[in-house]
This record gives structure tokens, sequence and C-alpha cells, in this order.
């Protein structure tokens, strides 16, 4: 009797089963034909949205493990926030293009540089690494691409502000998780701290006292205009910009007469020397040498200044904050004489990059040499 039921039972299972792979209810299956994108990250249904500093909200995974920095400050800042480990693939100009940035960064050296990430990133080359987020450079057509192949693209936001710095930071930080986040408090605390020391002193300047500043991009006649964050950091470090109501951001041409007619008492060189471009060393010898340039005052009393670099340009990135206090210094050495540059350096390295610089290392990041 008993085998008869357990019989009986087996027979139905295997009638349900039947009708379960059949599409059960007479339904028939349906096959879905797969989606463009080829991306098997990490990703889960679990989101949540983080706000870009132009306002746009973006949907990012609950948890973020794999992330590539292609946008030229995002590798720096990604080490900042002790997440360095989280980062799969590289634009390529990062391995190459700041020998500093091989020697203190834990992992640059091993990660796949991304090819041309600077000027024609191949999203087909980032569905290998399985990302989740891409720190891009800003461009709205690249973030619908990503989002086709489901990776989270972060563009690069500005409003053309100082405080961006440490901002644009806190964006980061929210994007890569709680330690991330804050990791980022804890720098803007710092930056907070440093801007309140340099203005302490700089805000009490009699504005006839107060020099005036040009600051080259690259090159000597490529400057930066009203909606670059450079002249705020002028003003704040105690000098005028001369370009300040110049209509532009980081890499707006002058002319030779326009250069002339400012006539500055300083001029600045920085975000030279790679990526193709010119060494600051040569952009200044040129400027030196070049007779047009004989009778600006800056050129006359020796005051054209190669801005230090370390692992990124010092005006672009995190380490912006040192080039406010280093440009405080050239600009009003008497008022800063207690302040030791090297000294500053080294405790945002240790505490920024988890990097001890020795003095020799100090020295030579301060004097615009390599490791």
């Amino acid at each position: 009797m008993i085998k008869r039921i357990t019989a009986a039972i087996l027979v139905t299972l295997m009638f349900c089963i039947s009708l379960s792979l059949s599409g059960c209810g007479g339904q028939k299956a349906t096959s879905t034909t797969p989606p463009v994108a080829t991306n098997t990250n990490t990703n889960t249904n679990a989101s949540r949205t983080v706000t870009n500093l132009d306002g746009s909200v973006i949907t990012v995974p609950a948890e973020v493990n794999r992330i590539a920095t292609v946008f030229g400050p995002a590798y720096e800042k990604v080490v900042v926030l002790g997440a360095e480990d989280k980062i799969i693939a590289d634009g390529d100009f990062h391995i190459s293009g700041w020998p500093w940035s091989n020697v203190i960064y834990k992992k640059l050296n091993n990660v796949p540089g991304i090819p041309d990430a600077h000027t024609q990133l191949n999203i087909e080359d980032l569905l290998k690494y399985k990302l989740q987020v891409v720190f891009d450079f800003p461009n709205a057509k690249q973030v619908q691409k990503m989002k086709d192949v489901g990776i989270v693209d972060i563009p690069s936001a500005s409003t053309g502000r100082f405080e961006d710095t440490k901002n644009m930071l806190a964006v980061f930080g929210k994007v890569l998780g709680k330690k991330e986040e804050q990791a980022a408090q804890d720098y803007t605390k710092y930056f907070d701290e440093k801007v309140k020391m340099v203005t302490d002193i700089t805000s009490k300047i009699p504005e006839s006292k107060k020099p005036s500043v040009y600051f080259a991009n690259q090159k000597i006649l490529l400057t930066h205009g009203i909606s670059s964050d450079i002249p705020e950091v002028i003003k704040l470090a105690g000098g005028r910009c001369v370009s300040q109501e110049l209509k532009g951001s980081s890499s707006t041409q002058v002319s030779v007469e326009q250069l002339l007619e400012w006539n500055p008492e300083y001029i600045f060189v920085d975000h030279a020397g790679s990526s193709g471009n010119e060494p600051a060393e040569s952009v200044i010898k040129k400027t030196l040498d070049d007779t047009r340039y004989q009778k600006i005052t800056a050129v006359e009393n020796q005051k054209v200044f190669i801005c230090p670099t370390g692992v990124f340009f010092w005006d672009s990135g995190v380490q912006k904050v040192l080039l406010l206090m280093w440009m405080a210094q050239k600009l009003h050495p008497k008022e800063f004489a207690d302040l030791d540059m090297a000294k500053e350096l080294k405790t945002f390295y240790t505490k920024f990059f988890n990097y001890n610089l020795s003095d020799d290392q100090a020295k030579k990041i301060l004097a615009h040499l390599n490791p």
C-alpha cells in the first residue's frame, strides 16, 4: 500500500515538473534578446543617489568597490579618501604623467591604463574591467553612453569657486561610501583651517601692497579667466589677478600685447610638462629669452615661478590648498616668514597620501624636480 502511494506521489511530482518546464498553465516560454551592454559588474538592484556639484542627481550602487579614475585629478582624490584599492583601471596618462605619483601611490604602477582616456575614451575598453563607477571628464554624451552599458559615470563638475576643491572631493566620498565620506570631511576641516590661516594675514594687507599676478596655464599666453577659481586663489593669497575680468576658464588665450599691457609683477606657470605639453622650465626659459617680454616687471625682477607639482598639478586637484599657501609666501615673504612650506608639504602627504616624504623629497617637489 505504502509503495503504491509513494509511486503515485512521484508520478504527480514528475508531471508538475514537466508542466513547469514547458511554461506551466499552457503559457509558452519566451526568450529575450540580451541587451547591447556586456558589462557584468557587481552592481545589484540596491542603490542610492548622490548630488553632483552642478545639481545633477546620480544613482549609484549601494556599495561601490570597482571604479576607474579617468578624470585628471580623480586618482589623487581617491587616494586621499583611502580607496585606492577600489581602482580597477585608470587613464593611461596618470601612469606616465607625474613621476612622483609612481613613487607615492601604492597601486598606480600595477593598475591597467586605459588608452587615450584623456582624449578619445573608448568605452569598449572599460567593459572588460566589470566596473561599477567611472570618475570622468565632463561630457554629457559620454555619461549616457556609460549608462547604456551599465556603468555609472561621475563627471567632474565645477562652480568656478575655490571651495570646489573640497566640495568635489565630498562628492567622491559620498559615491564611494561612509568611510570615504568621513575622509572627505577630514580634508574639508584641513582645507578650511589653512584657508583661514592664510586669509587672516592677507585680509589685513592694504590693496596698494597687493602685487599684480599673471597665472599661465601650460603656455605663457594661456591663462585663467573669470570662470576659473585661480583668480580667487590669487586674491586669497594677497594678490591681484590681472586676468580676473577675462571671459573664459583655465585655458583662455591672450595676446602678447595684452600681457604687456597688464605688466604683472609676478608670473606663475603651472599645468605644463605632461600629456604632451611643453615642460614648465622650457616655457619660462622662452619667456625670459623673448625680447618682447623683457620690459614686464615680473621678468625684470625675476619674479617668474614654476608651481610645484608632486603627484599632480597644484592648480587643479586637492593640492590647490598648498598652492594657496605657497603663493601667499611668494607674494608676501615677510608676512609669511614663519610658514615652513617643506613642513606643510610633508604633513599634507603623510595625512592625505599616507606617504612620509623625506626632507630631500620635499625640497625636490617644491623646486619642481622629479624624484
